[in-house]
């Protein structure tokens, strides 16, 4: 049942409203033609006497009509759930040339592309920015003994 509500690939849209009216107005001409031949104008009985069945031809034709309809509607679900779906689909993202990717119009200031030649000067590495001077690892941590050590008071 899934399958046949949500299809992966649904009926074009257009073969699907010209297949709900062309069902409609067939219904519609059929209804009509047999409400007529049921009619008092036509058959020569008294509304009295008719109108049981035109009450009963009409409901059926109106109970008829709005099954179409709503068979239609199941059938236009795959295409109501596209247009609702958010974001981008995959055939929808558009990219710039790899080149040109941070927007820089200058070819210097581009973060990728080709290889740059290096000042000989800057160096690779940096000056070393220290605030202290090392000290060593045996000079940091002296071990405790057992009697200083202290246990936290509540």
């Amino acid at each position: 049942m899934r399958d046949f509500i949500l299809m992966r690939r649904p009926l074009p849209r257009r073969t699907l409203i010209f297949s709900h009216c062309v069902l409609q107005v067939g219904l519609l001409l059929a209804g009509g033609a047999w409400l007529w031949r049921h009619s008092p104008a036509a058959n020569g009985l008294s509304w009295q006497a008719s109108w049981p069945m035109l009450a009963l031809g009409g409901g059926v034709l109106l109970l008829a009509m709005a099954l179409v309809r709503l068979l239609a509607e199941l059938w236009m679900v795959p295409h109501h759930m596209q247009a609702r779906r958010g974001g981008f689909a995959p055939g929808d993202v558009m990219t710039r040339a790899i080149d040109r990717r941070p927007a820089m119009h200058d070819p210097e200031q581009a973060w990728i592309g080709t290889a740059k030649p290096l000042d000989p000067d800057e160096g690779v590495v940096g000056q070393a920015r220290v605030a202290q001077p090392r000290q060593p690892a045996t000079a940091k941590r002296q071990p405790t003994s057992p009697s200083q050590r202290q246990e936290p008071s509540l």
